[in-house]
């Protein structure tokens, strides 16, 4: 039983919403654990890692594995921030705007970009900190997931060049009427 309000929202406006929290949480995430780093750096490292020596994808034991990881994670956080950044705007720019503007695809093909490189550089990161921190070589991740991301990213990245095509021939017909 959904009020009047939610059955009238669009589909779009519920992605754009869901974006838009996704967004503001991994803001929230992303100052946290820049304050485990400082706090590591600054005041008391030992209390990070002992919460963090029993990581689940590699142990954590010196300060240097402190510093590097929690160093990647807020790189790699502020990446995905970046996209769903792009996403939010995507989507207010889909809802609100005229369609296939070369902001629309250039959008799309960055966000596609943007996700393949962040998910291969996700996979080799794990993998050479498996290597440094765990001391042995293992090559142990989702395949499913890592894989169905890097799908996503390159079906963005097919969809701007459909939008790329169909700008082009809104063009035409723009001038042949």
């Amino acid at each position: 039983m959904l009020n009047d309000n939610c059955r009238g929202m669009k589909s779009s406006e519920w992605l754009k919403n869901i974006f838009s929290v996704a967004y503001y949480l991994m803001i929230i995430g992303w100052i946290l654990l820049f304050g485990f780093l400082l706090y590591a750096i600054f005041i008391s490292p030992g209390d990070i890692l002992e919460i963090l020596h029993d990581a689940e994808e590699f142990k954590i034991k010196s300060k240097n594995a402190l510093y590097s990881s929690l160093t990647y994670e807020l790189l790699s956080s502020a990446v995905w921030i970046y996209i769903l950044y792009l996403f939010k705007n995507l989507m207010k720019e889909l809802i609100s705007g005229p369609l296939f503007t070369k902001l629309q695809i250039a959008s799309f093909k960055l966000i596609g970009q943007l996700i393949i490189l962040i998910t291969i550089v996700d996979a080799i990161s794990i993998f050479v900190f498996k290597v440094m921190f765990n001391g042995r070589l293992e090559l142990n991740f989702d395949l499913f997931n890592f894989w169905f991301v890097i799908g996503i990213g390159l079906f963005l990245i097919f969809l701007s060049q459909i939008f790329n095509q169909a700008r082009v021939m809104k063009q035409e017909n723009e001038l042949t009427v």
